[in-house]
C-alpha cells in the first residue's frame, strides 16, 4: 500500500485553489486505498498540531505567525517531523518549490523516498517569480536571479517527477533541465457535479436569498484578494461599464485578510469612491462558492501572474463563459471567442471591451457557457484527476 506525504506551506484552513486543491486529492486518495498525510505550517496557534480531516491525517509544525519568514522558519521543523513520520509514506510530494524545493527533495532522498515537486506558480522554475511585482524586476537583477536559479535547477531536476498543472509550467520544467519523461502535466481538477449549471428555477431562487435582483446581469470573479490578480483593473473596467449597462452587478467573493498582499481595503475604498456600492458586492470569504457562481452570467479572472486557475474552472463547470488576462495557465482553460475571451494583462480598457460584449449578448454567453461547461469535464473533471494521480504515485512508490 503506497503512502502520500504532502509537504505544503499552507493547508486548511487558509483558503486558495491550491490548498483546496490539496485537501480534495488528499481525501479522494485516501480513500481509493492510499493513505494520505499533509504535513504543513501552523500559520495560527490556535489551530491544532495534528488531526484528521476526512480520512487525511494533518500535521502541523511552528512557527506561527504570519508573514513570510515563517515560510522559511517552517524548514527545519518540517524536516524533523519528516523523519518521525518516514515509515508512513513512500512517496514525498512537495507542492511549491521556491522555499521547500531543495530541503524536501533533500530529505526525501535521504529517507529512500521517492519525491514529486510540483511548482504552485508560474516562474518558479525560470527563476522569474522571485523578482515579479517588485522593485528587484530590471534587467540586472533578473539576470542574477536567473542564474542561481539555473544552478538550484541543476539540483531539482533529479526528483522523480514533476507535476505541472499547465503547458506554461511544463515548459519550465523542461527548460530548467528536467527529463521529459519525468514531467506529467496534470491540471488540478472539480467536482463537475458540484460545479454544475443551475436551472432558471434554481438560479432564480439563489439570488433571492442572496439579495440579488432578478434582472441583473452578473459578473463574478472568486478567489483571494491580492496583488497581482487584477482586481484593480477589474474594478476600473467595472466602473467603464457601469455607467454604459445599468443592469450591470459585479460581485467579488473572496477575502484577502491576513494575506501579506491583500488588496481588500482599497478595492473597497475604490469603489466607494467611485459611488458603485450599490453596484458591487463583496461577500467576503466563503466556503462554498458554487452557489455563487450559479447565480452568475458570466465570470472574470484578470490574473496578471496565474499558474492555472481552479477558480475559472469551477465557472467553467458552472457553464459560465470567461474573461480572463492571456497568461500563464488561463490559456488553457479559455478558449478565446468558444468558451469565452482573453485580454492582455492590466489592461483595463480591453477588459471593460470584453466585458461589455459578453453583458449585452445572452445567447453568446449561453453559447459559450455550454463549450465552457464541456471544456471542464472533458479536461478538468476531478475523477479522471485523482486517477491520473493514483496511478502516479503508485508507480512510483511501488
Amino acid at each position: 500500500m503506497t503512502g502520500v506525504l504532502f509537504l505544503t506551506e499552507s493547508f486548511h484552513p487558509v483558503l486558495g485553489g491550491g490548498e483546496g486543491h490539496i485537501r480534495q486529492l488528499s481525501r479522494r486518495l485516501a480513500a481509493a486505498g492510499l493513505p494520505a498525510t499533509v504535513l504543513t505550517r501552523r500559520i495560527d496557534a490556535a489551530w491544532p498540531v495534528s488531526e484528521t480531516l476526512d480520512g487525511v491525517r494533518v500535521l502541523r509544525v511552528g512557527p506561527a505567525g504570519r508573514g513570510r519568514r515563517g515560510k522559511y522558519a517552517m524548514v527545519g521543523p518540517a524536516l524533523a517531523a519528516l523523519r518521525r513520520e518516514r515509515r508512513a509514506f513512500d512517496v514525498l510530494v512537495v507542492r511549491g518549490t521556491r522555499v521547500l524545493g531543495l530541503p524536501g527533495l533533500a530529505a526525501g532522498r535521504a529517507l529512500g523516498k521517492a519525491v514529486v515537486l510540483q511548482p504552485e506558480l508560474n516562474g518558479e522554475m525560470s527563476g522569474e517569480v522571485y523578482t515579479w511585482g517588485t522593485p528587484l524586476h530590471v534587467p540586472a537583477v533578473r539576470r542574477a536571479v536567473a542564474v542561481g536559479t539555473a544552478a538550484r535547477n541543476l539540483l531539482l531536476r533529479d526528483a522523480d517527477a514533476f507535476v505541472a498543472m499547465s503547458r506554461a509550467i511544463a515548459a519550465e520544467c523542461l527548460a530548467a533541465g528536467a527529463a521529459p519523461e519525468r514531467v506529467v502535466r496534470l491540471p488540478h481538477g472539480v467536482d463537475t457535479r458540484r460545479f454544475s449549471p443551475a436551472s432558471a428555477d434554481e438560479k432564480r431562487a439563489l439570488r433571492a436569498r442572496q439579495h440579488l435582483p432578478e434582472s441583473a446581469v452578473v459578473a463574478t470573479y472568486t478567489g483571494r484578494l491580492l496583488r497581482g490578480k487584477g482586481l484593480e483593473t477589474l474594478v476600473e473596467a467595472f466602473a467603464a461599464v457601469a455607467g454604459d449597462d445599468p443592469r450591470a452587478h459585479l460581485m467579488i467573493v473572496g477575502s484577502g485578510e491576513g494575506q501579506t498582499l491583500s488588496v481588500e481595503p482599497q478595492l473597497q475604498e475604490s469603489v466607494r469612491q467611485r459611488g458603485l456600492g450599490a453596484r458591487v458586492s463583496f461577500t467576503g470569504r466563503v466556503d462554498d462558492v458554487a452557489d455563487r457562481l450559479r447565480v452568475s452570467d458570466l465570470f472574470v479572472f484578470p490574473s496578471e501572474f496565474e499558474a492555472l486557475g481552479i477558480s475559472l474552472i469551477e465557472a467553467a463547470a458552472c457553464g459560465l463563459p470567461a474573461i480572463g488576462a492571456r497568461t500563464g495557465g488561463i490559456v488553457d482553460v479559455i478558449e478565446d471567442g468558444a468558451s469565452g475571451l482573453l485580454v492582455p494583462p492590466g489592461d483595463a480598457a480591453a477588459l471593460a471591451s470584453a466585458m461589455r460584449t459578453l453583458l449585452a449578448d445572452p445567447r453568446r454567453r449561453e453559447r459559450m457557457g455550454r463549450r465552457a461547461r464541456e471544456i471542464a469535464r472533458e479536461r478538468f473533471d476531478l475523477e479522471d484527476s485523482v486517477c491520473r494521480y493514483a496511478a502516479l504515485f503508485r508507480e512510483l512508490g511501488g
